[in-house]
């Protein structure tokens, strides 16, 4: 794999991880700005709705990394700043970022249904290429492979080489990490077959203004059993927190949409 870095001006560095999640951002708005005629939503509607999902997700994702790995900050606490470093939690952002667009729904009288609809297809498509900056930058790498499948990674810019001295599955004085998975791309692919999945329940109008639980279900089951596959952390066994937390999610998900579903209209 190539360095993580894309260019770097003294201590500032550019990461291949910082590129995606822009691309990732302006893959969101083209989408919907192609679908914006199945919404009633205008197009200034469309850069506050995605306006919101940026800050409320970063925001969020970035508190929950905090929250995981509190212990490092507090030796470093201006470490908690420098974003640009890596260290985003996807599923603390998208939480957030979920509270933050229902209550923009509510002050903006907008359809939750349909804003899901809208947003439905443009999520896995955007996590999709963020992923791809993952792989490129050595986070959320996979255990250690001998399979065709499995990428090298540098020794420096990332945690890869210290993550697998922690865990004893190389020496204390290994100078070359072990070939991984790169459960990165293979997330990328699942998001793209719920992106699919999605794209023909509209087709096929299935699901109307309930969609945006496709998402939220299809990405949880895959992350659920994806995670056995991860080698980024620090423990030998037991679920990890991204496990826990779609543990809730799923049935959670499932509680709603069928109470969405049997819900009957407000009388006028």
């Amino acid at each position: 794999m190539p360095s993580p870095i894309l260019i770097q001006f003294g201590s500032f560095q550019l990461r291949w991880y910082g590129v995606f999640a822009g691309l990732a951002l302006l893959t969101a708005y083209l989408i919907l700005s192609l679908r914006i005629k199945k919404s009633p939503l205008t197009a200034d509607d469309i850069s506050t709705l995605l306006g919101t999902c940026a800050i409320f997700g970063i925001s969020g994702a970035r508190l929950e990394y905090i929250r995981r790995f509190w212990d490092f900050y507090t030796d470093d606490f201006s470490g908690i700043f420098r974003i640009w470093e890596g260290g985003l939690v996807f599923q603390g952002g998208f939480i957030l970022a979920v509270l933050a667009v229902l209550l923009l729904c509510r002050l903006k009288k907008w359809s939750v249904g349909s804003v899901g609809d809208l947003m439905a297809l443009a999520l896995p498509c955007a996590h999709a290429v963020s992923r791809i900056g993952c792989l490129l930058n050595g986070c959320c790498f996979g255990a250690p492979s001998s399979s065709c499948l499995a990428v090298q990674y540098p020794a420096v810019n990332n945690d890869v080489l210290q993550t697998q001295i922690f865990l004893g599955q190389v020496p204390a004085d290994a100078t070359t990490p072990l070939p991984v998975l790169p459960t990165q791309a293979i997330e990328t692919l699942w998001c793209l077959i719920v992106a699919a999945v999605i794209y023909y329940c509209e087709k096929k109008d299935i699901l109307k203004n309930r969609r945006f639980f496709i998402y939220i279900l299809g990405y949880s089951i895959g992350r659920f059993f994806l995670e056995f596959l991860r080698g980024d952390y620090h423990q030998a066994s037991g679920l990890t927190p991204a496990q826990w937390t779609t543990a809730w999610i799923i049935p959670v998900t499932i509680a709603v949409m069928v109470w969405s579903s049997y819900k009957k209209p407000a009388s006028k």
